[in-house]
């Protein structure tokens, strides 16, 4: 399983031994220490914060090429994310780290760093146009659509469901939704009955699913949310209204611990991984800053946890994997 969690790493790895020339390019950026900004979208978030306190920890690894490392916390608003970006580029970093809380409000801070001369590296959500040096991230769309297969296979294809949506007009939720959606079209027994936002957070989520447990009760068999926090929220209002596990095919996206639990207790069916990428990011900062060749998308693997399996992945190095 180690290796299995690895395999990014070390696909990325090999991609560098293949293509690094004998010598790196003189510094493009200015010489070392650099300082590293990281801005993040919130840090209200289990999984957001492990992206930039594996970041961190990870810079801690460059002690001769890194002076400081600097990470700004937006609150879940674009208009703080931007002011942060702006901050940053005042306090002169040398690159910045941008986990965008939307990717066409936040246009004008990519526009910002990019006249600034400064690099940018992106993690798990997309931004407008190619104005970065490295994208990393999971493969919505692939996720989802694996998870509308499971679903199928394991559900059937005669059911009614509820979806918890992400941040509305961010990448991961526009696609989690689509390949989801794309999965079960043309399938005339199954049915969305309700689709809702929940920003991606437990706490929206639960009046959402005490709503349609009075609108829709005992008419839907499965909840599909974009991520675990959302479907942990559904997990509490269900035990609350006195359902027990299985009564309901619950589906999330993360891999948090948290879910793995659940899916341990019976709770929660299946949970794909989707790796915060700090770390891997932070790596690739370095190598930018030091004019080494990246590409220009690393995308992060996405494997389905099941009862079947999870034990595999509960006590697993969690270096790349929240």
């Amino acid at each position: 399983m180690k290796k299995l969690l690895k395999m990014t790493t070390l696909a990325v790895s090999a991609f560098f031994v293949a293509v690094a020339p004998s010598a790196a390019a003189d510094n493009p950026y200015g010489a070392p220490p650099w300082t590293i900004g990281f801005s993040q979208d919130t840090m209200d978030h289990p999984w957001r914060a492990f992206m930039v306190t594996s970041a961190e920890a990870q810079a801690e690894k460059y002690p001769e090429l890194i002076k400081e490392f600097i990470y700004t916390d937006a609150k879940g608003t674009n208009e703080k994310q931007i002011a942060d970006i702006e901050d940053l580029i005042a306090r002169g970093v040398d690159l910045i780290m941008m986990s965008p809380r939307e990717a066409q409000a936040l246009v004008p801070a990519v526009e910002a760093i990019k006249k600034a001369g400064i690099p940018l590296v992106v993690l798990d959500r997309e931004i407008v146009g190619e104005d970065y040096n490295v994208f990393i991230g999971g493969n919505n769309l692939s996720l989802a659509e694996g998870l509308g297969k499971h679903v199928l296979g394991s559900v059937g294809e005669k059911f009614s469901y509820l979806e918890l949506e992400g941040i509305p007009g961010a990448t991961p939720t526009i696609q989690r939704h689509q390949g989801f959606a794309a999965q079960l079209e043309g399938k005339a027994d199954i049915k969305l009955l309700d689709a809702r936002p929940a920003n991606y957070d437990l706490a929206p989520a639960i009046p959402i699913v005490e709503d349609w447990l009075t609108r829709y009760r005992d008419q839907f068999q499965v909840i599909y949310a974009h991520n675990d926090p959302m479907i942990l929220g559904a997990i509490n209002v269900l035990k609350e209204a006195g359902y027990k596990p299985g009564d309901v095919y619950l589906i999330g996206v993360d891999g948090q611990r948290e879910a793995f639990q659940a899916i341990k207790d019976g709770w929660l069916q299946a949970t794909s991984i989707y790796a915060t990428g700090g770390a891997i990011g932070l790596d690739m900062a370095v190598r930018v800053l030091k004019g080494e060749p990246i590409p220009k998308r690393i995308t992060t693997e996405t494997p389905i946890v099941t009862k079947d399996n999870v034990d595999e992945f509960y006590n697993a190095d969690l270096q790349y994997v929240r």
